[in-house]
């Protein structure tokens, strides 16, 4: 009998740092990591205003190679020229940005596509092993270059504004 409640004892302490570990080992939320995901989604928010904008560099590019042909001014084509090569600047970093994106382990959240698009794709690169103060760091870098590519793209479009 007493083997039976030495055993019932040894079972319920068991159980109950068994429980213990369950909910120390659980779903913690660190809260560098919900700061480093509430930058990445800042910065997804400005990359949904710029998608189409970028989207449409191609054609902005044919409009300009189109009025490219019809002016004689040497300063004219020279300013059509490197508006050109600022757009195509916009779209190289634009991509090279979508190509570089950090995931934030543990963040939950959707991409929406947009109207039109058959498929809009990017991957988020696989969170890196680094502690919540990289990550922050690594997610304002993140939206630094999208904000730096959006001041670039109003650029541009101002130097659209006097081109055409």
């Amino acid at each position: 009998m007493k083997k039976l409640a030495y055993r019932a004892v040894v079972y319920s302490l068991l159980l109950i740092s068994s429980g213990f570990l369950l909910v120390s080992c659980g779903d913690k939320k660190d809260p560098k990591m919900e700061e480093a995901g509430k930058i990445h989604l800042e910065a997804m928010e400005i990359e949904e205003t710029l998608h189409e904008q970028v989207e449409g560099i191609d054609s902005l590019k044919i409009v300009l190679n189109d009025k490219k042909k019809t002016v004689t001014d040497a300063a004219a084509v020279a300013s059509i020229d490197s508006t050109v090569a600022a757009l195509d600047a916009v779209a190289k970093s634009f991509e090279e940005w979508e190509e570089n994106l950090v995931e934030v382990p543990g963040l939950a959240h959707e991409h929406h596509h947009h109207e039109g698009e058959e498929h809009h794709h990017h991957d988020h690169k696989p969170a890196p092993d680094v502690s919540g103060d990289q990550m922050i760091e690594i997610q304002k870098e993140i939206k630094a270059n999208i904000e730096k590519i959006k001041l670039d793209l109003a650029s541009v479009e101002e130097r659209l504004k006097k081109v055409l």
